[in-house]
């Protein structure tokens, strides 16, 4: 009977340390939607890119109560030895436990990249709270200038830069998109490099057009956008690839997912593109030819179709089978040209990518009908 009393006892009181005993309320959370990382020396510097809740439910509900003009994101920078100090210093200047499980992008200054990025990967892989689905992307400058601009008209900066980074590359392709994890992979596989691609911070219009609010204009004064890719080989940044260079790349790696390619018509000069095909959807495979004991042969094989869009002013009948085929020759043309472009550029990266036995030989196997 005293066994069975004890038994019930101990029930009982593990029923009632049942509960949230460890819970972390909402309005504890700082939720950090961009981080950038710059050094400083031998210093870390962390800039976080925190929501404001009250003005961003204001500016959401349309309503004008807690939010008024307040901005939608709080910004500040913190320094430390490593990472982590200085992610903890950030408690000394802001009231809420920073959270990042939301983050959308980090942003990672020049002299990070060129000194190694070992240490911000590291730090995504053992935090829980942190994914392995953010964005990346680099700066040549201070990643903290990146976290401070707005990008209207969008109410918070860092989720506004992951959407550019994902529509440009599901409607342009120009720079494939990477995130933490997919990094981590190319840096520990037999090439140990990647491609980010790079935010830069430019000039708006020297005469903006002003809006009916003399204290406003309807053009920022800078503006940002991607400009380049930046190519990382093990682990620190070696050099970037222009918008053509990378384009090249994104055909030969099959990262094409939506784009648009100019050409040439029949008899037109090279330079003059009169025509525009919007490419739907793309497949390229990649196979390594042995040719000889030292050299390979990469045979890549690319099929593609498209649509012609509205700008179409080439003089040729489509209603006859020879000018579709003399328009799938000429868009074929142009994507072997770009596949060549990138693969030069690729090749080309310093001293730290020695000349490759590789040769390369592209094919366009079936081009795609307009």
């Amino acid at each position: 009977m005293r066994r069975i009393l004890l038994c019930c006892a101990a029930v009982l009181a593990c029923m009632a340390t049942v509960g949230c005993w460890n819970r972390t309320e909402l309005d504890e959370l700082g939720i950090t939607v961009a981080n950038g990382f710059d050094r400083s020396g031998d210093d870390w510097e962390m800039t976080h890119q925190v929501i404001v809740p009250s003005a961003s439910g204001a500016s959401q509900g349309g309503g004008s109560a807690g939010g008024g003009s307040q901005p939608s994101v709080y910004v500040f920078t913190t320094k430390g030895k490593t990472i982590r100090e200085a992610a903890d210093r950030g408690y000394t200047e802001n009231p809420r436990r920073l959270y990042f499980g939301h983050t959308d992008i980090i942003v990672i200054g020049k002299e990070v990249a060129e000194r190694g990025i070992e240490q911000v990967l590291d730090l995504y892989f053992r935090n829980i709270d942190a994914r392995e689905t953010v964005l990346v992307a680099v700066t040549d400058g201070k990643a903290s200038e990146i976290m401070r601009k707005m990008v209207p008209p969008e109410k918070i900066p860092g989720t506004a830069l992951a959407e550019i980074l994902r529509k440009q590359n599901s409607s342009s392709s120009y720079f494939p998109v990477v995130n933490v994890f997919q990094m981590a992979q190319k840096l520990v596989s037999d090439a140990q490099t990647v491609g980010v691609p790079e935010i830069i911070v430019t000039k708006g219009n020297a005469k903006a057009l002003e809006s009916l609010d003399v204290n406003k204009t309807t053009s920022p004064p800078v503006k940002m956008k991607v400009e380049r890719l930046g190519v990382l080989h093990q682990n620190r940044l070696v050099g970037y690839l222009n918008r053509d260079e990378s384009y090249g790349i994104s055909w030969l790696t099959n990262q094409i997912k939506g784009s648009t390619i100019s050409f040439s018509c029949s008899g037109a000069a090279a330079k003059t593109k009169n025509g525009t095909v919007r490419i739907t959807s793309a497949k390229t495979k990649v196979t390594p030819v042995r040719a000889g004991e030292q050299h390979y042969n990469m045979r890549v094989e690319t099929e593609a179709s498209g649509d012609l869009l509205m700008e179409f002013m080439c003089e040729e009948d489509l209603s006859k089978p020879q000018s579709i085929k003399g328009i799938e020759k000429a868009v074929a043309e142009e994507i072997r040209n770009k596949i060549e472009m990138g693969w030069e550029a690729s090749r080309s990266c310093g001293s730290t990518c020695p000349d490759s036995p590789i040769k390369f030989t592209a094919k366009i196997r079936k081009p795609g009908r307009s």
